[in-house]
């Protein structure tokens, strides 16, 4: 009698692991901290209606245990769509980087369509990508080669692979901060400003990682330029006490 009891309140706390299951990942999505387009979301809910199907071994109901068995079919076919999606998409090694770098955490689906709206482009050195203190009606992101920025004609910085051009223009919808030309031979990802803010405006989850990345890489081009004047500063300052 007791192994019976012992194995009905087992089964009565998996259940209601299942329930936490299904409540915590609905509110993750609801609440923007879980996307629906991964491979998470669906794992989680099978967990869930496998958990409250396991339940029912103990106090069986036909109807819930055909939603479970539902709920559980429905899960592994997503899971299996997605997988066979990710299987045929195509990426090359500068995109996988642009991935790797500015969209950790979103499906690889939505990182190729966010790409496809994207084009590569080779810029000769000395080419101007963005002038001060006009519109930016691009923006940039630089897979190889050195660029340098400049402040009413002074140089103030220099950035290279990996870094975001014109994002400051994008995130405030001001005039470019800064002039950004070429110091060397540059391969970019180039993304039309008007069509991306299209684009984000109907993939909301994809905005969030982008823009999310884009803020990210802006603090440490901020703390680099403000290192690379200090250091320039210092190097002034010990030439004139020489």
């Amino acid at each position: 009698m007791m192994d019976i009891l012992l194995s009905a309140d087992v089964l009565n706390i998996v259940g209601i692991a299942g329930v936490a299951l299904y409540l915590g990942s609905y509110a993750a999505l609801q609440l923007g901290f879980l996307g629906g387009q991964g491979f998470l979301y669906p794992t989680l809910n099978l967990m869930a209606a496998a958990c409250v199907l396991a339940s029912l071994f103990h106090a069986f109901n036909l109807s819930s245990a055909i939603i479970q068995v539902a709920w559980i079919t429905i899960s592994l076919v997503g899971i299996t769509r997605m997988a066979f999606v990710n299987l045929r998409l195509r990426f090359t090694d500068d995109e996988r980087t642009f991935v790797e770098d500015m969209l950790k955490g979103l499906p690889l689906a939505q990182a190729r369509s966010l790409l496809d709206t994207g084009f590569w482009v080779g810029a000769e050195r000395g080419s101007v990508l963005t002038v001060q203190g006009k519109p930016v009606d691009h923006l940039c992101y630089m897979a190889s080669g050195k660029a340098e920025v400049l402040v009413d004609g002074k140089l103030v910085a220099q950035c290279g692979t990996g870094a975001m051009i014109g994002e400051v223009t994008y995130l405030t919808g001001e005039p470019a901060s800064a002039t950004v030309r070429t110091a060397e031979t540059m391969r970019c990802l180039r993304f039309q400003a008007a069509h991306l803010r299209e684009f984000l405006s109907k993939n909301p989850e994809i905005r969030a990682v982008l823009e999310q990345n884009m803020a990210n890489h802006l603090r440490t081009k901020l703390v680099d330029a403000s290192t690379q004047v200090s250091t320039a500063g210092s190097a002034v300052a010990e030439v004139k006490a020489a």
